[in-house]
């Protein structure tokens, strides 16, 4: 995922200055506005991102006015001609379907900050759209800075050469220097040079305060003395917000680019070479799947529909009379509105119906249940608030309702179903998704949340959670709604749900999508109460043992420290890269190949690591191990202990099911997709994933399932043969490159089978298979060329995929899933060549995720109906994990495994590997 964020006014004010004078027919000033459409257009021709926003700062004051009244006091009052221009800056930003986003009370930067840090934390490659050196802070990792006027890219090298140190200490140093734009004071007398040179030596402006006596200029720490206050005061006014409270849902900012409404609002504005240009932007395969037979089409409903005055239902026989109605018609929407987004802790504070024939404006009501005054208003003598009715009563007339053979209709019913599961309601017998609806039907074509349908199919702006609860500080919770804004917003929800339902439904049942709507039907829409029990299940987590190894972790941190230390001669801060390039490339003199390195990352130290020289080996596999308990001790240990709920004392992760493209889960709070295995200290922490009490962890594995897929996609005979006679894959294909009798196979040669095995399976190629393998680049090709002969069909069934891919902007799975692949077409190299990988990779890995999801439910009402106590606990990648009682051990294990191996009929067997342990670890 590519995430476009543009410094919105930022640059509408750089473009004011450096485009020249320009103006409309009628007089209007317009050269900011054809400079922003200028950079627009460079976003959508070169970076092609899947998503974009534009960040505006906030109309009214900010956290850092309230600061500190003088902040950017100084600055005048823009000119005339750019003033004329503003009104129509968010007009052409929606013109080009891109949204643009304003939080109250903050800075774009600090909405750039947020989303930055959010996306890049996932994983997702972020590119900002500025040259401000203000968001230098948050560079590194997958986040750069673009400034499409002078086409210079900002990375962590670029921030470590204008400031002299990395991004992490980017503020501690603006702190103490100041900025004149601003009017942020800083230390008088202390410029860049210095001041990196301080920060540098003793790593933050708290650390450099506590030892003001090592600082020898007597001028120099006398003014820092002296203006300690101004220097906190300009650490929190430079510091970013990464926490700010953004309302919309990411799937908002997908970006599907319209091409004429752009092009006619740049036309209307007279930039007709602009317009010409745009013009001739190719369109990817991803935005024209918009318009072709795989996108839903609203033609089903009427052009416009009227959305009717909402309902608020207090009176039980008005209840009654609605849901006589909703039986009549079989089928109805709801929602459920709560106190929090986690299922788990989450309270019911209402309930939303949507009923209505499809030619219809749908009917929707709310029905609050818990609802209470604000403080101030219990306070006062004039308080109305009407009586609600009982909870209880109203969730019983709805659990029969849905009981009676009506169908319910949700978006993201997991979450809903999970919240009635909660009040002791069982699952609906018979029920609709339309969130899982539209990822069936467009999945990697656009996102699936129901603000962005509603606007994509209805042309309808839903009413954003911040106007009803507020943001940041300010925002409560939806109890505290009043009832008349609390009955508009959670009605709407169901409208908009069920006449999504309307139009999703008789897309999945027109002729041509029958496998489409099979993967909704056996794959999908099943597995959501599996998930929904899994998460409201949860597991448990032994916290004594996360934090002895917490503490464990630190002291491998420290001894590492010590070490590196020891080596370099000198005690640097061994999380500043600065101070780590200065001890290992000038203090120790290392170098890889006889050069002096510019960056201390992975790249390089690997590179050192295979230098000849043992201290340099020695010093880089110590960092790097440093780095890497780092991360696992804040990432897991740390973060995992926080993660506890305390009334279950079970961590509850959250699954996404309708998140990769691919079908693959993803999961959060925790991520247990990315608790590492390959290394020791990563195991530890599965360790820590406990049974219920009295019971054992039975963990059930697909055995090199995309390797299978691979060779009943491809029919490369020698790959089929050796999976039907249950060969090892992996010595077999040594065997065959090598030209080595099977039984004397080398651990070393069925090494480098294994890197080409699953290499190729990703694309890899013969530069990335030579480094990983530790031989030259001819003698990879070698290998893969050898691969390619010995199992012959794989390279004609890759190359068919590409070109599949190339004509119609997508793959697909075993069992019909579409994944779309934008890039495929690209003039990019960097964007088309991992198009051609994904195009590679997609259908084993999306396979195998179809695979897995439809053998879930059925593992799940097999284990009910014979009523057997195990319960299926988590799934990770190619795993499935369950919570056993011994004495059902012998019994389930191998009904679960026979299962998994016949879930689906292939060339080649599945297999599947069981364990069983009192924790995780052991039972992988």
């Amino acid at each position: 995922m590519h995430l476009v964020i543009i410094d919105g006014l930022s640059f509408f004010f750089r473009a004011y200055h450096a485009v020249r004078p320009l103006s409309r027919a009628d007089g209007l000033p317009t050269n900011a506005l054809y400079g922003f459409a200028q950079m627009l257009l460079k976003v959508v021709k070169d970076l092609q991102p899947d998503q974009c926003v534009v960040a505006l700062d906030s109309i009214g004051p900010t956290f850092r006015k309230d600061m500190y009244p003088a902040y950017k006091a100084h600055r005048s009052e823009p000119d005339e001609e750019m003033k004329a221009q503003l009104p129509y800056l968010q007009p052409m930003i929606e013109a080009f379907a891109i949204p643009a986003l304003r939080v109250e009370g903050v800075e774009a930067d600090d909405i750039i900050a947020t989303l930055a840090t959010e996306h890049g934390q996932k994983g997702d490659k972020v590119t900002i759209v500025s040259s401000d050196k203000d968001l230098m802070q948050l560079l590194g990792g997958t986040v750069t800075m673009l400034d499409t006027m002078k086409n210079k890219v900002f990375d962590v090298d670029a921030v470590v050469e204008k400031f002299g140190v990395g991004p992490e200490k980017v503020t501690q140093v603006q702190a103490l220097i100041g900025d004149s734009s601003d009017n942020i004071p800083g230390v008088p007398g202390i410029g860049p040079k210095t001041g990196a040179q301080l920060i540098g030596e003793f790593g933050t402006l708290e650390v450099l305060y506590e030892n003001l006596d090592q600082i020898k200029r007597e001028k120099l720490r006398q003014n820092l003395r002296e203006n300690k206050a101004e220097a906190d005061l300009s650490l929190r006014l430079v510091t970013l917000k990464r926490d700010v409270n953004i309302p919309e849902n990411q799937h908002t900012f997908d970006f599907n680019p319209d091409f004429k409404t752009a092009k006619t609002w740049l036309e209307d504005m007279e930039f007709n070479t602009l317009a010409n240009r745009l013009a001739s932007i190719p369109q990817t395969p991803h935005q024209m799947a918009i318009n072709n037979e795989d996108e839903p089409k609203p033609s089903s409903m009427p052009a416009t529909l009227q959305t009717p005055d909402y309902e608020m239902v207090t009176d039980e026989k008005r209840l009654d009379d609605i849901l006589n109605e909703i039986k009549e018609i079989g089928l109805c929407a709801f929602d459920t509105e709560t106190t929090s987004l986690d299922a788990i802790q989450a309270k019911i504070v209402g309930l939303s119906l949507a009923w209505g024939q499809p030619k219809e404006s749908p009917q929707a009501c709310y029905i609050p249940l818990a609802h209470t005054p604000p403080l101030g208003d219990l306070l006062s003598d004039d308080h109305h608030l009407p009586s609600q009715l009982d909870k209880k009563l109203v969730l019983n007339k709805l659990s029969a309702l849905s009981q009676s053979g009506i169908t319910l209709v949700a978006h993201n019913l997991k979450y809903d179903s999970e919240i009635l599961l909660g009040e002791g309601l069982t699952f609906p017998p018979k029920y609709e998704d339309t969130l899982l609806m539209s990822f069936c039907l467009a999945g990697g074509m656009h996102g699936h949340g129901l603000d962005f349908l509603a606007d994509k199919h209805f042309g309808h702006k839903m009413t954003p959670y911040k106007e009803v609860c507020g943001a940041g500080k300010s925002q409560i919770t939806f109890d505290l709604v009043p009832l008349d804004k609390a009955t508009h917003y959670a009605a709407e929800d169901a409208d908009y749900t069920l006449r999504l339902y309307h139009l999703l439904a008789p897309q999945l049942a027109t002729e041509g999508r029958e496998k489409v709507r099979k993967l909704y039907e056996t794959v999908e829409r099943p597995l959501i109460s599996v998930l929904a029990k899994m998460e409201r299940t949860g597991v448990c987590i032994n916290r004594t043992q996360l934090e002895k190894l917490s503490l464990a972790f630190a002291d491998q941190m420290a001894d590492l420290e010590k070490r590196i230390h020891t080596a370099a001669g000198v005690p640097f801060n061994l999380n500043s890269p600065k101070q780590m390039s200065e001890a290992l490339f000038d203090q120790m003199g290392l170098t890889v190949k006889g050069k002096r390195p510019t960056s201390t990352n992975i790249k390089v130290l690997e590179a050192l690591a295979e230098e000849e020289d043992e201290k340099a080996r020695q010093t880089a596999e110590d960092v790097m191990a440093y780095r890497q308990i780092s991360k696992l001790r804040s990432t897991y240990t740390e973060a995992l202990i926080g993660q506890i709920n305390p009334q279950t004392g079970r961590v509850h992760t959250s699954y996404n099911q309708a998140g990769a493209a691919t079908g693959r889960f993803s999961s959060s709070d925790p991520n247990l997709q990315n608790i590492p295995i390959r290394t020791e200290n990563g195991r530890k922490i599965r360790h820590a994933f406990v049974p219920t009490e009295g019971h054992i962890f039975l963990a059930a594995d697909y055995s090199q399932v995309e390797l299978r897929l691979l060779a009943h996609f491809s029919q490369a005979p020698a790959l089929v043969k050796a999976f039907q006679e249950e060969q090892d894959i992996h010595a077999f294909t040594a065997h065959q490159i090598f030209d080595t009798p099977l039984n004397d196979v080398t651990s070393d040669q069925r090494r480098i089978a294994k890197t080409i095995n699953f290499g190729l399976v990703y694309g890899m190629g013969a530069s990335s298979l030579a480094r990983q393998i530790g031989v030259s680049k001819p003698e990879a090709t070698d290998y893969i060329n050898r691969y390619f002969i010995r199992y012959d069909g794989i390279k004609d069934f890759l190359d068919t995929q590409i070109e599949f891919a190339q004509e119609k902007g997508y793959v697909e799975t075993l069992m019909g899933r579409r994944v779309h692949l934008p890039d495929i077409n690209s003039k990019h190299g960097g964007l088309r060549a991992g198009a051609e990988r994904a195009a590679i990779n997609a259908p084993l890995q999306g396979s195998n995720a179809d695979i897995i999801k439809f053998i879930m439910p059925k593992i799940q009402a097999r284990l009910q109906k014979d009523d057997f106590k195990t319960q299926m606990l988590l799934q990770v990648h190619d795993e499935l994990v369950f919570d056993v009682p011994p004495l059902e051990l012998e019994d389930v294990r191998p009904i679960i495994k026979q299962m998994m191996e016949t879930a689906v009929t292939l060339s080649v067997p599945l297999q599947v590997g069981t364990g069983t342990g009192n924790n995780w670890e052991d039972a992988h």
